[in-house]
């Protein structure tokens, strides 16, 4: 998939990333939406997860269109969630993780339209795909 720079999915994330609440938001919807992912963040830094959050997907956004960087940022992404890394996160879980995102991108970009939606699912989706490749 290849993303170009005038991306509608970077220029959404830009506006969601500068809305005061769509961080907390996605984790207020996140770890509510399986019994299984509240526990998992149990002793967790919520300020400095966050900005991982941030920086994770930036990553994710990067490693979709090509970009080497982005891609070397979600190897390491993809290790530490794989079941040799310190997080273990079983790529079941992705598809709530998917869907508390586009809730909480709904919730805080005033744009956001179906189509556009859409191209996010399908950007999450190809990221997590990766993800996933290297539990």
């Amino acid at each position: 998939m290849s993303v170009a720079a005038d991306n509608p999915v970077k220029v959404s994330y830009g506006r969601c990333c500068v809305h005061p609440a769509f961080f907390d938001r996605f984790y207020n919807i996140f770890l509510e939406s399986h019994p299984k992912i509240k526990p998992m963040f149990a002793n967790t830094d919520m300020t400095k997860q966050k900005s991982l959050l941030r920086q994770g997907l930036s990553m994710l956004l990067m490693h979709v269109e090509g970009n080497r960087f982005g891609t070397q940022g979600m190897e390491k992404i993809a290790e530490s969630h794989s079941r040799r890394g310190k997080v273990k996160v079983d790529p079941g879980m992705y598809d709530y993780w998917i869907d508390s995102l586009l809730k909480a991108i709904k919730e805080c970009d005033p744009q956001c339209t179906p189509l556009l939606e859409q191209e996010w699912k399908t950007t999450l989706k190809a990221g997590t795909k990766f993800l996933a490749s290297k539990y």
